[in-house]
This record gives structure tokens, sequence and C-alpha cells, in this order.
């Protein structure tokens, strides 16, 4: 599979998906719990064997500008609700920092709470 800086990859670990920023030396950018925040990574340390899905350019921010804010945020901690693999490459590429995936969970949570009162 080919890839570009500052494109978005992926990989699924079990139900949610762990997300990072391609650089141009062909190595990732990510926000992890693992890694204790924002670190550059082999493709390999970053897929540990899973299937990797390139989602492309997040934007039409330019390659250059994505990676250096990635960057710019290397040892910036991670937190799950907060800044989070998602919070860190939708900020890289200039968008609104959220979490997809962090609203379904709480949307789920809320739901079984709801379903759990009655």
């Amino acid at each position: 599979m080919w890839y570009s800086p500052g494109d978005v990859i992926s990989i699924r670990v079990g139900t949610i998906r762990h997300e990072g920023i391609m650089t141009e030396h062909g190595r990732v950018i990510c926000n992890s719990r693992r890694y204790g925040g924002v670190a550059e990574k082999s493709v390999r340390d970053f897929a540990r064997g899973r299937k990797i899905t390139n989602h492309g350019a997040l934007s039409r921010t330019k390659p250059g500008l994505v990676l250096a804010r990635a960057r710019a945020q290397m040892g910036r901690r991670y937190h799950p609700v907060t800044h989070n693999c998602e919070h860190f490459v939708r900020e890289c590429h200039g968008k609104d920092p959220y979490s997809p995936q962090k609203r379904t969970v709480l949307g789920l949570a809320a739901l079984a709470a709801a379903i759990a009162a009655l």
C-alpha cells in the first residue's frame, strides 16, 4: 500500500480504531496510551501485526504543515477523553479536535444507563 506524508492511517484494536499520521520518512506519528503520548514510531511498531487502513489526507492542509503540527506535539500526554489519537490527528489537520469514537462510547453508555434504569 502506498502512503503519502500527512495521510491518516489506522488499525483496529478490538472495537476501537487507533489513528496516526504518516511522515515523509515512512514512519507514523501517533498519540497513544501505550507510548504515554505523542510519539514517532515505525509502521511496524504502530501496526503491531494488525492490518493498516489508509484514509488519505483528512484535509487540504499541506502535508508539511500537518507534520509540523504533529511534531510540535511530541511528548504531549495522552488522555482518553480530551486528547486521544483522533483528537491529535484532527488537530494536526487543522480540524476541530474531537473524537467520534468517544462520542459513540459515551452515547452507548448513556443508553445502557437509561435501559438499566427502566
